[in-house]
């Protein structure tokens, strides 16, 4: 990684962090802002780390993981539920475009791909007949949430920081839908956000790293 990449990385996480650490004083002021800035920093990162239209795909995921984090936050994470949805949806299949151009001519089935097809399934058993009026979109989001995890198994030749991203991602997400629809818990928000932004950090290292160690020397 450059320095460039090194600085904007650590400025994102060090913001991300100031988020999590403020969510027992919510509401307060401009916390709708903050918690998207560090999604755009990694757009930034990972659409110039890849050229081309992996790198745009990439940034429109992050991007698309920013809107959802902002109407998440601006609506109490209720009121623009179905608008972050789409946001998230948009940023699901961004990636899932991006991590296939990555993993162009690499196999496709992979064993570490078992568990969250496994996990994924009884998601889906659980959480569909569970959603009610939303049972629809709920079950297209979760099937490119699965996509975009499938795609991730494929990108690295060893599980590495992008495929770890990608899978709390995947938990993240689903304990959005376990908590709104089928088993609300305790300290959900500050469980989901805190496993959701640890796993969009490491899918953008990943990214980048990835770029850095396949460059020409």
């Amino acid at each position: 990684m450059s320095t460039f990449e090194r600085r904007y990385f650590a400025v994102a996480v060090v913001l991300g962090l100031i988020y999590l650490a403020l969510i027992p004083f919510k509401p307060y002021p401009l916390s709708w802002l903050l918690k998207p800035i560090p999604m755009l920093i990694f757009a930034l990162l990972a659409w110039r780390a890849w050229p081309g239209i992996t790198g745009v795909l990439l940034g429109v995921g992050f991007i698309g993981a920013a809107a959802g984090d902002f109407f998440l936050d601006y609506g109490d994470r209720d009121g623009l539920f179905i608008q972050a949805l789409c946001s998230f949806l948009v940023n699901q299949l961004a990636f899932v475009a991006a991590f296939a151009l990555m993993a162009k001519g690499k196999p496709w089935l992979r064993w570490r791909m078992l568990p969250v097809t496994l996990y994924s399934l009884l998601l889906a058993v659980w959480l569909v007949p569970a959603a009610g009026a939303y049972q629809v979109p709920v079950a297209i989001y979760l099937l490119c949430l699965y996509a975009m995890a499938f795609m991730a198994c494929r990108v690295e030749d060893k599980p590495g920081l992008l495929w770890l991203g990608a899978m709390l991602f995947v938990i993240a997400d689903s304990l959005i839908g376990v908590n709104k629809f089928a088993m609300p818990f305790a300290y959900a928000v500050p469980v989901i956000v805190t496993i959701y932004f640890a796993g969009q950090a490491l899918i953008a290292l990943g990214v980048v790293r990835l770029k850095s160690q396949n460059a020409p020397s």
